[in-house]
């Protein structure tokens, strides 16, 4: 299929070509790229935050096109945003920017992130951004990656690739350091 082909496709479509087809995967995710710089922009306090915020947010990203379930009444759309915010307070409790903070952070209306590397993002799509990835990460960093968008743990990557979990964490967090620069 051509990428024109997937662009042309409903979110319900590509969810259900997701079943088949790796492209789709992209494309789903390219479409929620601005949401992820919207998001960032919104609770970024410099420029190392955005790029923090950002990776955080596409980690989530990606986790709610691995995990969506249409059964649970979400369109995917509420869902995705739902995972990426969620993910980016997350990140912004463990480092103490959101101190004691139960109560979730209200989602503010932002005019169009415009931002070199959103821009940059968008318009590359996903798999240009995997294909880069993949060049600049360690092939253990690589395995662990796709593990990780497999949904699998720690543990079962761990299992997988004949090391401890330990090790997996630690290329894990290698991984969003290098998304970030």
């Amino acid at each position: 299929m051509k990428q024109n082909e997937y662009q042309a496709m409903t979110e319900r479509e590509l969810l259900e070509a997701l079943k088949t087809d790796k492209h789709a995967y992209s494309e789903l995710v390219s479409r929620h790229l601005e949401t992820v710089g919207q998001l960032a922009g919104i609770y970024a306090g410099g420029d190392s935050d955005f790029d923090d915020l950002y990776s955080e947010g596409l980690m989530g990203l990606m986790n709610a096109v691995r995990t969506y379930d249409e059964s649970k009444g979400a369109s995917f759309s509420t869902y995705a945003h739902t995972c990426i915010n969620n993910r980016m307070i997350n990140s912004l409790r463990r480092s103490n920017r959101i101190r004691g903070s139960e109560e979730p952070i209200e989602d503010l209306e932002v005019a169009e992130l415009s931002s070199p590397e959103s821009i940059l993002l968008s318009n590359e799509g996903v798999s240009e951004v995997m294909k880069l990835a993949e060049s600049r990460l360690s092939p253990l960093e690589w395995e662990v990656l796709r593990c990780y968008l497999e949904g699998k743990s720690h543990v079962e990557t761990a299992e997988e690739l004949g090391v401890n979990a330990k090790s997996v964490d630690n290329a894990l967090q290698r991984v969003r350091r290098k998304f970030r620069k």
